[in-house]
């Protein structure tokens, strides 16, 4: 149940930083006058969770093979929760 609660915390953190008030996609373009193309991608890079099964400690990451605190290998975790 620990895991479950950390997983949302990192999930929700992270969904506020992405947001961070960042009104790109409602900022005109100088390309014309009120012109707003929402396909730009934002330069979020894509993430995983990783968990390693040893300490319990979770990261997110682009890439994770081992972990950092005991050096045990990591395995990639969901990043969609089901409610129990």
């Amino acid at each position: 149940m620990a895991l479950t609660a950390r997983l949302r915390s990192v999930l929700s953190d992270a969904r506020e930083r992405a947001a961070g008030g960042d009104d790109s996609d409602d900022a005109t373009r100088p390309d014309g006058p009120g012109t707003v193309d929402r396909t730009e991608s934002r330069d979020v890079p894509e993430t995983n969770l990783y968990e390693c099964s040893t300490c319990d400690t979770v990261y997110v990451a682009r890439e994770k093979s081992t972990c950092s605190t005991c050096g045990e290998d990591v395995e990639q975790v969901s990043s969609t929760l089901s409610r129990e």
